[in-house]
């Protein structure tokens, strides 16, 4: 080998062409692998009772919009999808000690969480609604206040619930605070409209309905991460991004939500 050869294998395999540096597969690879909880895989923190986002069938495999999301994200990576299920309130405990590299599940992004955590893209954008028993004086936002909110007070909408001067009734999940205003237990409780609106055409004759109120703002879902996983949240984020240009995340929106709900409004 010629030493103009030798010196341009070198510079290849550095990365460096024409005076320029040119990130190598290797170590643009190695950006984000190197910070994953098991090596080779995407660990990922999720309820796994919260349809459509993420539950069991009825032959008990674990599916959803995040799950299938999920699952995409991580073929994009090259990483293999490994979900850890926990409840709702021990989702950010678990990511604090690092039991799953992101959590997917249905969370918002709010000024709160983002001082102490990071982001990937957003996935989902949606209307807040506050759901009541038909015939209901609760209108708007201003009349939350003193009423009785089935939330998880850990939970962006219990959070908001509160700041509205609402009293919290304690509910784990979705399906409990609708049972808990439906009984007559709590007088409201708030969510995002997707999620109303798969509940509303699994129950169509129920006694609940749901008011678009825009004082609580429009709502997102993201991937949540610790603070210093910022080059595993760009490497997500390329994935998303990939996934809304080719489709598949418009495609899994209209699967389980029945309308595009993947970019905002």
């Amino acid at each position: 080998m010629n030493k103009m050869m030798k010196t341009t294998v070198a510079l290849v395999a550095a990365g460096v062409i024409g005076g320029v540096a040119v990130p190598t597969l290797t170590a643009s690879v190695a950006a984000y692998k190197g910070s994953v909880h098991t090596k080779g895989k995407l660990t990922v923190g999720l309820e796994g009772t919260y349809a459509p986002f993420s539950y069991r069938n009825k032959s008990g495999k674990l599916t959803g919009f995040e799950v299938e999301l999920v699952k995409a994200v991580a073929k994009e990576m090259k990483l293999k999808p490994v979900f850890v299920q926990t409840k709702f309130d021990s989702l950010v405990a678990g990511l604090n000690a690092k039991k799953y590299d992101v959590v997917f599940n249905n969370m918002s992004i709010n000024p709160e969480r983002k001082k102490a955590y990071t982001f990937a893209q957003a996935y989902l954008y949606t209307d807040s609604v506050m759901i009541t028993k038909k015939g209901s004086d609760i209108k708007n936002a201003s009349d939350l206040k003193g009423k009785k909110a089935a939330q998880t007070a850990s939970s962006d909408f219990g959070q908001t619930a509160q700041k509205k001067g609402a009293k919290i009734v304690s509910a784990p999940g979705f399906a409990e605070a609708l049972d808990l205003v439906d009984s007559g237990k709590a007088d409201v409780t708030l969510n995002s409209q997707d999620s109303w609106g798969v509940y509303k055409k699994a129950h169509p004759k129920t006694d609940l309905q749901a008011k678009v109120t825009k004082a609580l703002g429009e709502t997102t879902a993201a991937p949540m991460l610790n603070k210093k996983d910022k080059k595993l949240a760009k490497a997500i984020t390329k994935a998303e991004k990939s996934l809304l240009k080719d489709g598949t995340m418009k495609k899994l929106s209209e699967k389980y939500f029945d309308t595009d709900l993947t970019t905002k409004k």
